[in-house]
């Protein structure tokens, strides 16, 4: 399945320290040229061959057959591709393929995440590793899942259970993921089972990526039972409306899927359905920022300028972090000659916008606060003419946020709130590594 295929490319090249399958292809020696530069001992390489087996006499009619192979073979961290490459194809590769997938031990434990490696990744494969290594046999079940392909129905049922458990490994596996995935795509009700699976694992990009080629009623169940986003990708509004009003009540999906799913409702109609309207009110309430922005800007889209947002009538704190969170959400795709909705929170002074810059290689103190990496700067910022500013990471700060200072890793956001309005900003360049 192509689709299939392409998303294994693009998680293989986007996998970083992922060790991806590549059997190698050796050509065929050319004849000597005399003087020649096919004489050149750096270029003209004599390949040796790794493993002394007789294949035409190799037994792999049980389980300790085969597995008495795969001793045999022995593969190790620096050679198994090499080694595996004199493995014929056909048979022998299947039996193979076959008995290391269905014994399993496959996963490969990532190293812990830490300020310098915030991104978890899986460790690079021990060269003196063996057969017993999970992160070995990782490579070896990619190589056997390349083997088989897409598994027909019969060879499917043999491998079913070694798939479950592949699939249900969480990030940062994905290579192996997906491999599992492209062999049971021949079975959309398998194939729908198997990306559950890896859902609730955690897999969710993989499966918002692959979910699409099932069939109608599967991706209408994913969708709503299991808050599957890209399941809706290959449904519309038109032919499903009750999936996608549903779907954009949804608080467990994303966002940016409900959004979408309110574009499609509304579609270039002049006025909402009523059902549509009642129900995209609702949404200007949702406990999302923005997705109550959005749905204020599709009912601002057909007429209705009521919801706007505006400051709420309540002085507290909390409200005005959630009025400014919503605000910050509707104003950072706003059209750029639309006018900030910012100054009804300010006093009449305006705001005062401070900033703390961060420079780690600063060796000078010129403001004078005793700290040579950080950097002072203060404005008052005219009441008529204040925007949000960082808007972007401020709206991200906001998101979750009930109590000043709002973070993001790179920023924080102090608000000074004073009798129900925003007196106050002050922007701090978080340090590298210093997480929220």
């Amino acid at each position: 399945m192509l689709r299939a295929q392409f998303i294994l490319l693009a998680l293989v090249a986007c996998g970083g320290a992922h060790e991806a399958v590549v059997v190698p292809v050796v050509a065929a020696r050319p004849s000597p040229d005399a003087g020649g530069h096919l004489n050149d001992p750096d270029l003209n390489h004599t390949y040796k061959k790794l493993l002394s087996i007789d294949w035409a006499s190799a037994k792999i009619e049980t389980p300790a057959e085969i597995a008495e192979l795969w001793t045999q073979i022995a593969p190790t961290g620096d050679e198994w591709s090499l080694q595996l490459d004199e493995v014929p194809d056909g048979p022998i590769a299947n039996a193979l393929a076959i008995e290391l997938l269905l014994e399993g031990n496959l996963s490969c434990q990532a190293p812990p995440v830490s300020c310098t490696s915030p991104m978890p990744d899986l460790p690079p494969l021990d060269p003196t590793a063996t057969i017993k290594d999970p992160c070995l046999r990782r490579l070896l079940a990619l190589w056997s899942l390349q083997q088989l392909g897409q598994v027909a129905s019969d060879r499917l049922a043999i491998i079913a259970p070694a798939l479950r458990q592949i699939v249900a490994l969480p990030p940062p596996e994905s290579e192996l993921v997906v491999a599992a995935l492209i062999a049971a795509s021949r079975n959309p009700g398998f194939e729908a089972e198997l990306l559950e699976r890896a859902w609730k694992a955690g897999q969710r990009p993989i499966v918002n990526a692959l979910v699409g080629g099932l069939e109608q009623p599967q991706l209408i169940d994913l969708a709503t039972r299991l808050h599957v986003d890209g399941a809706l990708d290959g449904l519309t509004a038109k032919t499903n409306r009750d999936v996608f009003m549903k779907a954009i009540a949804d608080e467990q999906l994303q966002p940016a899927t409900r959004e979408q799913a309110m574009a499609e409702l509304g579609g270039d109609d002049d006025t909402l359905a009523p059902d549509l309207l009642s129900a995209i009110i609702s949404l200007t309430k949702s406990p999302s920022c923005d997705v109550a922005a959005a749905a204020a800007r599709v009912l601002e889209k057909h007429g209705n300028s009521a919801y706007v947002p505006k400051k709420p009538r309540s002085t507290k704190p909390a409200a005005i972090l959630r009025g400014l969170c919503v605000l910050a959400a509707y104003e950072r795709d706003a059209p750029a000659n639309e006018s900030s909705l910012l100054p009804g929170y300010l006093p009449k002074k305006g705001l005062e916008l401070l900033r703390v810059g961060y420079d780690a290689l600063s060796d000078t103190d010129p403001d004078g606060d005793g700290d040579v990496h950080t950097a002072h700067t203060s404005d008052l910022i005219d009441r008529a003419s204040a925007s949000l500013p960082d808007i972007a990471s401020f709206a991200r700060a906001l998101q979750h946020c009930t109590k000043t200072p709002c973070t993001t890793d790179e920023l924080e956001f102090d608000l000074t709130i004073k009798e129900g309005l925003l007196t106050r900003i002050e922007i701090i360049e978080r340090p590298p590594c210093q997480k929220p």
